[in-house]
């Protein structure tokens, strides 16, 4: 009797002491994952870049909310990173602004209830991000005035034909033969046309295809160049040196080159040649006439 009782107190000594002892290496852990700002929210360029784990998710939020304004990949990490049990879907609402379709200062957006109280929205973490998080002037109108589908978005890891690929620019899924328009005031910097059939790489072999290079003008704060790819046979309606406004038709969609079906690729460079979000300098804030042609144009 008295053994089983000594047993039993030793056995709550030894169990308390193991709480005690869990319980402070707890701390220490969570402690040092607060130097490490293990649970706010910080964007790398290596965040961005190991994306194939989102691309789904962020591709059904960019088709279901594009008509909205678009939001970044960026914006929308840095808080799902900290939060995830907030979906992509109802991050990109939070952070767009319907009316005048782009996406919304972050410091608004963290005036949300569901944000403001997140580590993200604290005043050290935003300045810590802004490069990533902050939008930019949107200079472009869209090249498109269809309804379409977006396939692929600028930097997304990806596989194509069984090759691996990090995507260079925006893919929009369309019918053969769509109309395309410049984004810019310019003038057509190159152009390519190296197929005469409209079929996808797997039966032409043809990497190349057919696209167009518009050099945009110094009236954009810099000088950009745009680049449309898989355009369909004999559509580029210009040559090198011609000049182009707003909304100039100056092609048309098709799925030459290195493709897998008729879409629009659209890429953009910065003066330097780097290549950059082109989507974060298109406003699509645009209006249109009774046949469906964007005024102004």
């Amino acid at each position: 009797m008295f053994e089983k009782k000594k047993g039993n107190k030793l056995l709550k000594i030894i169990f308390s002491s193991s709480i005690l002892t869990t319980s402070f290496f707890v701390i220490i852990i969570i402690c040092v994952l607060m130097l490490f700002n293990f649970f706010g929210a910080k964007i790398t360029v290596s965040t961005i870049d190991d994306n194939a784990e989102y691309a789904d998710e962020y591709k059904s939020a960019l088709n279901n909310n594009i008509k909205d304004g678009y939001v970044s990949l960026a914006r929308i990490l840095y808080f799902y990173l900290e939060n995830d049990t907030l979906s992509f879907d109802e991050i990109y609402k939070l952070n767009v602004n319907p009316d005048t379709k782009k996406m919304r200062d972050i410091e608004s957006v963290c005036k949300e209830d569901k944000l403001k109280n997140m580590t993200a929205c604290e005043e050290s973490s935003i300045n810590e991000n802004k490069d990533f998080i902050n939008s930019t002037n949107q200079y472009f109108n869209f090249p498109l005035n269809n309804s379409y589908t977006i396939t692929s978005f600028f930097n997304e890891e990806r596989i194509i034909y069984g090759e691996s690929n990090r995507h260079s620019g925006w893919d929009f899924a369309l019918p053969a033969q769509t109309k395309v328009y410049s984004v810019c005031k310019g003038k057509i910097y190159k152009k390519v046309e190296t197929q005469e059939e409209n079929i996808p790489y797997d039966e032409s072999g043809n990497r190349t295809g057919n696209s167009l290079t518009i050099e945009c003008s110094d009236d954009y704060a810099e000088k950009y160049y745009v680049l449309y790819a898989h355009l369909y046979p004999h559509s580029i309606k210009l040559n090198v040196g011609d000049e182009v406004g707003h909304y100039t038709e100056v092609a048309e969609v098709g799925t030459t080159g290195y493709s897998t079906g008729n879409h629009l690729h659209f890429q953009v460079y910065d003066k330097d040649w780097n290549l950059i979000d082109g989507m974060e300098l298109v406003d699509l804030l645009v209006e249109y006439d009774e046949n469906y042609n964007p005024t102004g144009a």
